[in-house]
């Protein structure tokens, strides 16, 4: 299957597959993590563009990004579209290759106060907020959509031609409307319709689960790239297997043992990079790592008890490491 490079703006990417922006969830030891498994761009979790503009020290913590994690976009959000403008100006202080804008948060609070996925009841504010943050950026500007408000109110051909009749240079849709949040299936008949009225680049998302799902958004909906959301967590591989369903080559699994060198390098940078807070967010993460295994509660049991980041290591490193000396059943597979 021949697929052309993703462009967004002036940035050219090596494989049209994205790290999609989860709050809590990628963050800049993951990011990396998962740029070193082939995720073509990542994106930061969702940043306060109030915060921004009011120089809080956490929220300007959450934009920030090491240089091996480019290329990158740092996601931003607000119900105000001026606030969204000089937000991102002040952005370009730490140079990211994108600017994005939520517009398809779900979760209610954030939706309440018009922001997020509350954008989606109005294209005309996805156009006023796309317009003030072109103007006040010379970065890419991109922006995530959801279908709309309600899958009897579909709005996301409207939002995407107002996206791009005010500069945007791309737009990924989440096929499913805000009061879905995460449930049911995502819509990829309306993806491809909000593809075929544009000429802008647009970038699918929902229910990409496993390298095969990824070639087959693209073959079914003729979006330009694939963004993975929940499909990654735990499984920073997706990415590899996405590479190589979309170049035709076979992609074997990862055994407990070889996803070891990954789970302890993402331990590692959280804990140098975060201390004990890093150490207590990586049990989520080793949660999924583990999951689907022989052994994996009684694993998770003892490390979510655990203080000391060497003891946990070790526990870690004899679960993947040993997995199948300490356990006589096959692993089942990982979506990927």
């Amino acid at each position: 299957m021949y697929i052309p490079l993703l462009q967004i703006g002036s940035l050219i990417l090596e494989r049209p597959v994205l790290l999609a922006p989860l709050c809590d969830i990628t963050n800049s030891p993951y990011r990396l993590l998962c740029r070193r498994n082939g995720a073509a761009m990542v994106f930061t979790e969702m940043v306060s563009a109030e915060g921004i503009v009011r120089n809080q020290a956490k929220t300007w913590a959450l934009a920030r990004f090491t240089p091996e994690e480019r290329p990158l976009g740092i996601q931003i959000f607000s119900h105000d579209t001026a606030i969204l403008g000089e937000a991102a100006a002040r952005l370009e202080s730490l140079q990211p290759d994108v600017i994005d804008l939520n517009f398809g948060c779900p979760v209610k609070k954030v939706v309440r106060r018009g922001a997020g996925a509350g954008f989606m009841e109005s294209p005309e504010r996805i156009a006023q907020a796309v317009r003030s943050v072109v103007a006040a950026t010379r970065l890419p500007v991109t922006a995530k959509l959801r279908l709309g408000p309600k899958p009897d109110r579909v709005t996301a051909i409207e939002a995407a031609q107002a996206a791009q009749a005010e500069g945007a240079a791309a737009v990924t849709v989440h096929g499913r409307t805000t009061d879905q949040g995460f449930s049911g299936q995502a819509n990829w008949e309306l993806i491809a319709r909000v593809k075929q009225s544009v000429t802008l680049p647009v970038i699918g998302n929902g229910d990409i689960y496993r390298g095969e799902d990824a070639r087959r958004m693209i073959e079914q909906t003729g979006v330009d790239g694939v963004m993975v959301g929940r499909g990654m967590l735990g499984n920073p591989w997706i990415f590899a297997a996405c590479a190589a369903a979309l170049e035709d080559r076979p992609w074997q699994p990862l055994t407990p043992a070889q996803r070891w060198p990954d789970v302890e390098y993402h331990y590692r940078r959280s804990v140098e990079t975060r201390g004990l807070k890093g150490l207590r967010e990586m049990r989520k993460f080793l949660a999924w790592y583990s999951r689907g295994l022989p052994g994996a509660a009684e694993f998770r049991a003892r490390v979510v008890r655990m203080e000391d980041p060497e003891e946990v290591l070790a526990v870690t490193r004899d679960f993947f490491v040993n997995h199948q000396a300490n356990h006589s059943e096959s692993p089942i597979e990982q979506a990927i």
